[in-house]
């Protein structure tokens, strides 16, 4: 879950881990905390032989394959947005958030960044056991 922890009227806020800029106006943020779902979990709920195969099929690609694998265009993104959640407000939701970390470029859900140019990535270096997890028991 998300939570508001600060409310700034200046640029010089020093922003944490999972933390992003909610922009009321020109000189009024919000500061939003996403909880960090993956702390403590050691591998609860990994199935070893699962894992094992997952591991077998990620290094059986190339560096280039992996990176171009772990990449979505916003376009996709939206696109599958669509298809998945009915509520146009909840999709809107989920448009202007990405559009703001695109724009603030703010590390706020880490693994997963917003480039620049509109692509959701993950951030470099992932073992392949964080990268199951987050697949397998998170998403």
């Amino acid at each position: 879950m998300a939570r508001l922890v600060a409310v700034c009227r200046e640029d010089d806020y020093k922003f944490l881990e999972r933390q992003v800029p909610l922009v009321i106006d020109e000189s009024l943020k919000m500061v939003m905390e996403f909880a960090d779902v993956c702390a403590g979990c050691d591998g609860v709920g990994i199935k070893q032989k699962d894992l094992a195969v997952f591991r077998h099929k990620y290094n059986a690609l190339t560096r280039d394959e992996r990176l171009l694998a772990l990449m979505v265009t916003s376009k996709d993104l939206f696109a599958a947005l669509a298809q998945m959640v009915p509520c146009v407000g909840c999709r809107r939701s989920v448009e202007r958030l990405f559009n703001q970390l695109m724009d603030s470029g703010h590390p706020s859900l880490e693994p997963l960044v917003v480039r620049e140019n509109g692509m959701l990535s993950i951030m470099n270096p992932i073992d392949s056991k964080s990268l199951y997890a987050l697949f397998n028991l998170h998403g």
